[in-house]
């Protein structure tokens, strides 16, 4: 039997009671186009469409008789060819757009912060400027879509009932309740200066339950979809105060257009790095390491770290100022089992339009179980996995299960007459062997004797550190159980390396000044470095001096400015050094041999007189 048929719910109607009972509260941000929705709905709204490499796309199944039995019936399509659902036909003029935007009222009116450039460095600039001209070669999803779909979205869903789609998954350790929501739309980029836009969206939200024998499910962690990350960052315990709650119910604060899941409400800086920028970062890093080593700079003021340096840096917004979905609110959800959608479970293609982005960012994702090469989803087949909550018991169990661990090791633990037993043969083989030294034995003997000695300490060694390995175990085990008993628990925030943190209200100081500055630095930069070219030509110096100018003020509006001198006067140093080495070499070289001949002669008289 597969681990997926294993974990599948025992009886659908206690399964949905429970997904009723911990269902999350999702509170979105003010200006939010769209809402979770039924999949129903937005199948009647789309073209079922088949694109094969060097050829036009070609409408398979077009609306409105696109439903989950056609989508279940064609699986994954043909094999040579990408199947997507087309959900805007018709983008929106410029007059239609204008005329969207104006219809907007007051209550959908959204407002940035300060500007995510201004939040960032010069470099990290440059890289999202050489981000947004990376579109002219991507595919990309076409102007006016994102706005087409918010009022087609607007004309058909409205305020109808949010929908989200649940599935119950049991493990001996945790019994999973998986939340996805589908938004008809990820309007991050047209309308929050995000990383994409595309069509279809799907979000997950899982909630982690022990099965307590007195209180019955007991929900032990929540963790929150968020830009396709895993791990223990997207997790928090029940009584982490960061997570929030009404009653039973997780609140979730949702990202502006990207539908991202935050635990707390506040501007998110989002950091993206992709995979050419990783590799250059590592080899900056074991730069940076060898000056440190070099200049004994390890203790001195850093800047910013460098997994952040050549990061494309977005703001989710996911400040909870809009509406509020789901439990104790207006908007409550309308729950859906997902193993009775035959389209989640069989339908292998896009959820939205194909763009034929080779990042990939502006193509619509594929639904809850599969990725978009057709294999299942590590959130899907291994949700404990997915949170990294594999090895991490559940609180209500793990007294308990200290408890057989210690009684699996007692009775298992290497004897303590067997290690003494097995010392006490290699002292009698030293034995042995040191009276046979004694006498005229042959070497072939002697060689024997010395293996056999070797052999039995390697033996006594290891069962003596097996034994103390073992006891220093169950002494630990011990403690924990009494810890756990008298009611003590680790921090809950232990398991957390980067979590999201939202930005401060405090930002760049001059903040007006700041967000200019940011908005024109890195075209300034780009045309004074041609201008500076076409006049000196090839001559470097005028162009470090324009780099150092623009280096300069970064540090004054990032408050680096010591960081910045220090670094410069360093460098300088350094620079000086290498041409005094360049242009008296010969010199130097004298002097150094004559110096290391006057130091091997003091040193080796310090040794003979001290004989």
């Amino acid at each position: 039997m597969s681990a997926e048929s294993s974990h599948m719910p025992a009886e659908p109607v206690a399964d949905l009671e429970l997904l009723r009972r911990f269902e999350p509260q999702l509170r979105l941000t003010r200006g939010e186009h769209f809402q979770p929705m039924g999949i129903d709905t937005y199948l009647g709204l789309t073209d079922l469409v088949a694109r094969r490499a060097g050829k036009e796309p070609e409408v398979v199944v077009p609306r409105p008789a696109v439903t989950q039995e056609v989508l279940a019936k064609w699986g994954g399509g043909p094999a040579d060819a990408v199947s997507y659902l087309q959900f805007v036909r018709r983008p929106l003029n410029a007059l239609e757009l204008v005329r969207f935007r104006t219809q907007q009222s007051p209550s959908r009116q959204f407002h940035r912060g300060t500007l995510r450039l201004a939040r960032v460095g010069l470099a990290g600039r440059l890289l999202d400027a050489a981000f947004a001209l990376s579109f002219l070669a991507r595919g990309r999803v076409p102007g006016g879509v994102a706005a087409a779909a918010a009022a087609t979205n607007r004309q058909t869903v409205g305020d109808d009932l949010p929908v989200y789609y649940g599935r119950v998954t049991r493990t001996p350790s945790y019994t999973v309740l998986q939340y996805y929501f589908f938004y008809a739309y990820n309007d991050y980029r047209s309308h929050y200066r995000g990383a994409n836009d595309h069509e279809g969206d799907w979000e997950l939200v899982s909630l982690y339950l022990s099965e307590d024998r007195d209180e019955g499910p007991t929900l032990e962690w929540a963790a929150f979809a968020a830009h396709d990350r895993s791990g223990p960052d997207l997790r928090r315990r029940w009584d982490d105060p960061e997570l929030e709650r009404v009653g039973e119910h997780p609140v979730l604060y949702v990202g502006a257009g990207s539908h991202a899941g935050f635990f707390a409400p506040g501007d998110y800086l989002i950091r993206i790095e992709l995979r050419p920028l990783a590799r250059l970062r590592e080899h900056l890093e074991e730069l940076r390491d060898a000056w440190r080593w070099l200049l004994r700079q390890r203790g001195s003021v850093d800047s910013e770290p460098e997994d952040r340096r050549l990061a494309l840096a977005f703001v989710d917004y996911a400040r909870g100022d809009g509406r509020m979905l789901g439990p104790r609110t207006e908007h409550p959800f309308g729950a859906r089992l997902v193993e009775e959608q035959p389209a989640l479970l069989e339908y292998a293609g896009l959820w939205g339009r194909y763009s034929q982005d080779f990042l990939r960012g502006e193509d619509a994702p594929t639904g809850p179980r599969f990725n978009p090469d057709g294999s299942l989803r590590t959130s899907w087949y291994d949700p404990v996995g997915w949170a990294g909550l594999h090895g991490v018991p559940p609180l209500s169990q793990e007294a308990e299960m200290i408890s057989e661990e210690l009684e699996k090791l007692v009775s298992s633990r290497l004897a303590t007459e067997e290690a003494a037993a097995a010392a006490a043969e290699a002292e009698g083989l030293g034995v042995r062997l040191a009276a046979l030294e004694q006498l005229p034995a042959p070497p072939a003997e002697l060689e024997g004797r010395a293996v056999e000695l070797e052999k039995a300490t390697r033996r006594a060694q290891a069962l003596l550190r097996e034994l103390g390995e073992q006891d220093r175990l169950i002494e630990a085990l011990q403690e924990r159980r009494t810890q756990l008993l008298a009611g003590e628990r680790e921090d809950p925030r232990a398991h957390l390396r980067q979590p999201a943190i939202p930005e401060t209200a405090e930002g760049p100081r001059l903040r007006r000044l700041a967000e200019t500055w940011s908005a024109l630095s890195a075209g300034l930069l780009l045309l004074g470095g041609v201008a500076v070219a076409g006049v000196f030509r090839v001559s470097p110096l005028p162009l470090l001096l324009l780099l150092g100018g623009f280096i300069f003020v970064e540090s004054l509006f990032s408050r680096r400015l010591v960081v910045f001198v220090h670094a410069l006067v360093l460098g300088l140093a350094l620079v000086t050094l290498a041409i005094l080495v360049w242009e008296f070499w010969w010199p130097i070289f004298i002097a150094l041999t004559a110096a290391l001949g006057v130091y091997l002669i003091w040193s080796n008289l310090a040794e003979l007189r001290g004989r």
